[in-house]
């Protein structure tokens, strides 16, 4: 397993049991979204890091996914419909790509992301008119895919903000989920989503409002956010194998993320062994952090879990997150860690 980190700088590769780094290749922008299959690597590009997923400009300054099929050495732009379009989230399942867009639209990819295709249109679900976003343009978008871990015709996808949409079908069809009634249904600003592979109809999802925790595969929701401080939660990940154990970053809001002092972040690391009806404080971490909207459960090995800051520093956790060091350090802002 290598860990791939889409940075302001480009995608670099991670070798987690020994701290060494890689390059991959020429690229040099910001990069907000990465995908790996293989020697096949897909990156989606962001031309400001000022607030990622949100920079409405034209195809020509720099938006679109860049694909490699070399392990990163060369890259070259992915075209058809995903040419010039702003990608806010990429991932593999169900024998494919995924890529998930602002407007919010989902793609598949079955040829390693030679030529895309777009199942149902998410703008066709019967909430999708409800479906905004507080800055200009005000177009929600996928923020999180992720597909389920035993059942790989299932994926999921967070809309920020829209609440949480489900394919049973490898994203032919897509339909929301979640209860009408709004004591049972999920905060519709989904900032990320983790299920727990040893258990999973249990699902987290991280919100501007806290931890939202399903334990009926995401039909039905609740918040567990009582002891949660500060609330505004842009990353989760679940435990391996412990549906009970899930982490959370959270800030005292969205600047914590984006640009503040990492003295008026408030930032906290926070983790749950009872299934979110508490939280705690992780040990390890500096006082004051800038985190960035990134946390990876190693799909291998139970009980690790890697964290990345603003500030260039890659930290891991090997006893289930309660305490933290540092892995790596003097890599570029991560913007997007996955495991693969």
């Amino acid at each position: 397993m290598r860990l791939y980190a889409g940075t302001t700088q480009g995608v670099f590769k991670v070798n987690p049991d020994n701290g060494i780094v890689t390059r991959l290749g020429p690229l040099d922008t910001s990069v907000e979204a990465v995908a790996v299959q293989g020697d096949t690597i897909l990156a989606a590009i962001t031309p400001d890091y000022g607030m990622p997923m949100r920079a409405p400009l034209h195809p020509s300054h720099g938006r679109g996914v860049m694909r490699s099929t070399d392990s990163g050495r060369h890259w070259a732009p992915c075209g058809g419909l995903l040419d010039g379009a702003q990608v806010t989230a990429l991932a593999w399942g169900a024998g494919g790509f995924i890529a998930g867009t602002d407007p919010a639209s989902i793609l598949h990819s079955y040829d390693l992301g030679a030529t895309w295709a777009e199942g149902t249109p998410l703008s066709g679900l019967a909430g999708a008119s409800r479906w905004d976003y507080p800055l200009p343009p005000h177009t929600a978008h996928v923020m999180t895919i992720v597909p389920h871990p035993t059942r790989s015709m299932i994926q999921y996808a967070g809309i920020e903000v829209g609440g949480v949409v489900m394919s049973s079908d490898g994203g032919c069809n897509w339909h929301e989920i979640g209860a009408t009634d709004p004591s049972a249904s999920v905060h519709p600003d989904i900032h990320g989503l983790a299920i727990c592979p040893g258990a999973p109809h249990v699902m987290y999802a991280a919100t501007p409002d806290g931890i939202y925790v399903s334990e009926t595969a995401g039909a039905t929701w609740g918040s567990r956010s009582n002891t949660l401080d500060p609330l505004y939660c842009r990353a989760v990940a679940a435990h391996q194998t412990d549906p009970d154990m899930a982490i959370t970053v959270a800030t005292w809001g969205a600047s914590g993320f984006f640009g503040r002092e990492a003295h008026r972040t408030g930032a906290s690391v926070m983790r749950t062994v009872d299934r979110g009806l508490t939280w705690t404080p992780v040990q390890g971490l500096p006082v004051h952090f800038q985190p960035t909207p990134a946390l990876v459960a190693d799909p291998l090995v139970t009980g690790r879990f890697f964290l990345p800051l603003f500030s260039g520093e890659l930290y891991v956790s090997t006893d289930d997150g309660a305490t933290w060091e540092l892995l790596v350090e003097g890599i570029p802002t991560i913007l997007r860690l996955i495991a693969a």
